[in-house]
């Protein structure tokens, strides 16, 4: 929950670097998550990551 807490106060700047993040990890996930476990929607750190960025893209887009 700490990275959440992050975004949940980050600054307008961090935001856009997160949300900067965000779009090249799901650029990259054929690259990346080539397993057939799908790693990065079974693992708790990663699906919190995601969570997080989504949070991110939310914060940016609303008013």
């Amino acid at each position: 929950m700490e990275f959440k807490d992050f975004v949940q106060n980050a600054s307008k700047e961090q935001l856009i670097a997160l949300g900067t993040l965000g779009m090249w990890m799901q650029e990259k996930v054929p690259l990346y998550c080539t397993c057939p476990s799908k790693c990065n929607q079974t693992c708790q750190l990663a699906k919190e990551l995601n969570e997080a960025l989504m949070l991110a893209g939310q914060r940016l887009q609303a008013p």
